[in-house]
């Protein structure tokens, strides 16, 4: 029995730096008092001396009680994450300073009848129903909060998961454990002279002692749902079955100046409601105390009881989002009209002027020209592709089309002199992909070509590798192609100062192919440049 003191101490050394934690500390006092009972009861048991005898179980006797209190308390936080407060504690507390301060005086043998004695040789005699104080202590108010405690354990077993249902099972085992020892005790199986219940409680430490470094018992408590639940500042409703809100958290309920409990949802939004967005029925408009707030709706379907069903509503503040949205929107419509008009008109007077100049001079001047020329039709190219790219992120959906029809338009679009340079050898495949996935197979090609060097034939294959989930499109060239660092502005997923690309063509390629929900990788050699484009086979694709 004195060796039940070990497990019990090194449990708390384990633990004492969580103390602060919800329900750590009982645990910690729990096991302290476990390891106390069986040392007093193994004490007691060995003092020949009568009257020490009697004295070191009135500390024992106050013990048994401790550890129920303690128990139930640890149940509380543990179940509800909050501290009990000061009040209950010394209440709960109570009756044991009741019984340990009448257990030396015993007055009209409240606490001990003429059954408890201890003999000449210090052997203590007690009855398994003692005097009424002593039994109502030790047993009725011992046992009420015990199974007070595993109650709410078997409640928190059957609500929750994970780890916090490990944690609870554990501490079931430990009341088992605990209720199965005392019923052997009672019975009279095991002698007076020894206390099983107290040697389990204290060596179930070690089983605690493997949880705590298996599982992180009462390391890892979860936070209070409810809390949870109110701190989130988004509006949240749950809708009863008859469509009536039934609970909200704290945002939910502010929304309106009077009680939401009981009305529809509905006549709660109506009544603050502003207007809603025609092309998006899951936004509407609020007039707030705080102002016009927008909002997007979310409503989940929850089941609860045998077969009844409500609803979960959520009403998320997008209102930053949607003025962010707007002011995009309004700064690409700046953007593409500039583009689209001013800049592009304008470089085509200044190239127009500087292919004049070009012709009609030479040396320097003309030299001098011809890169403005160039430059400025590059820069016309580039406003070109700025306007493919706005139309292509206007699309939302991929669409089911065949390889061979976005290639008609590669070949349609292309210049003669280009596509001389090119050959297909492409499976007869359908892909799933972004309407304008001929623009991408087009800037690819066309980059290929431009960035050609060397006096070898420009020489550029489109190929497929066809798997039955998905196809790859292969675009390769036999020159040095695509530049590294062009790549690795996409990789990246941003332009900097130190590394950019030197155009957005590729730009519009990484959009087309991550909109058709594909990955996009090149692989540069000796022998050229290799760009995989994988996008996923529709299901009705028949195996190639």
């Amino acid at each position: 029995m004195y060796l039940g003191v070990i497990p019990s101490v090194v449990n708390c050394c384990l633990l004492w730096e969580e103390r602060d934690k919800p329900g750590v500390i009982w645990f910690i006092l729990s096991m302290a008092t476990g390891g106390l009972w069986a040392l007093l009861f193994a004490t007691f048991t060995l003092i020949p001396d009568p009257g020490l005898t009697l004295a070191v179980a009135n500390f024992f006797w106050v013990s048994i009680p401790t550890a129920a209190v303690t128990f139930f308390l640890l149940a509380y936080e543990f179940v509800f994450k909050q501290t009990v407060p000061s009040t209950v504690v010394a209440a709960l507390f109570s009756p044991l300073a009741v019984l340990f301060v009448l257990s030396w005086s015993n007055p009209y043998e409240l606490v001990f009848t003429t059954a408890y004695y201890v003999t000449a040789d210090g052997v203590l005699h007690f009855p398994v129903f003692d005097g009424p104080l002593k039994v109502l202590v030790t047993q009725v108010y011992g046992y009420l909060l015990a199974f007070l405690a595993a109650g709410m354990f078997v409640g928190e077993l059957l609500r929750t998961n994970g780890t916090q249902r490990r944690q609870t099972v554990y501490l079931l085992v430990v009341f088992s454990m605990l209720v199965g020892s005392t019923m052997v005790k009672v019975a009279g199986v095991v002698p007076i002279y020894f206390d099983p219940t107290s040697v389990l409680y204290s060596f179930s430490g070690l089983f605690f002692a493997y949880s705590i470094r298996e599982h992180g018992l009462l390391k890892f408590v979860p936070v209070a749902r409810e809390q949870t639940f109110d701190e989130i500042t988004d509006p949240i409703f749950v809708i009863g079955s008859s469509g009536h809100i039934v609970d909200a958290n704290r945002a939910g309920s502010q929304l309106s100046d009077q009680s939401v409990i009981g009305t529809k949802i509905e006549q709660l939004i109506s009544e603050s409601a502003v207007s809603s967005d025609e092309q998006d029925t899951g936004v509407i408009k609020l007039e707030l105390d705080g102002g016009t707030r927008i909002f997007s709706i979310e409503a989940s379907e929850i089941v609860y009881g045998r077969g009844v069903t409500g609803k979960i509503v959520v009403l998320s503040d997008i209102t930053a989002l949607k003025e962010r949205e707007e002011e995009l929107d309004l700064l690409k419509q700046v953007l593409s009209r500039i583009f689209r008009h001013n800049i592009r008109n304008d470089l085509n007077v200044i190239a127009g002027f500087a292919a004049i100049i070009r012709d009609s001079t030479n040396g320097e001047t003309a030299r001098s020209a011809d890169r403005i020329h160039t430059r400025s039709m590059k820069v016309v190219d580039q406003a070109a592709k700025a306007r493919k790219i706005e139309t292509v992120l206007s699309y939302a959906e991929t669409d089911q089309r065949p390889l061979e029809e976005y290639l008609s338009k590669v070949k349609q679009n292309m210049p003669a002199e280009l596509l001389s340079c090119v050959s297909f050898a492409v499976d007869d495949v359908v892909l799933d992909a972004h309407p304008r996935f001929d623009l991408a197979l087009t800037e690819l090609i066309e980059n290929a070509i431009s960035h050609h060097s060397g006096e070898e034939p420009i020489a550029v294959r489109v190929t497929t590798d066809v798997s039955p989930t998905d196809v790859t499109i292969i675009v390769e060239d036999n020159g040095p192609g695509l530049p590294p660092s062009e790549f690795a502005v996409l990789e990246a997923g941003e332009e900097t100062d130190l590394e950019h690309g030197s155009g957005i063509g590729l730009w519009l390629v990484y959009w087309i192919v991550s909109r058709s929900n594909g990955t996009l990788s090149v692989q540069v050699s000796d022998s050229g440049t290799e760009v995989r484009i994988t996008l996923n086979r529709p299901d009705s694709t028949p195996d190639v």
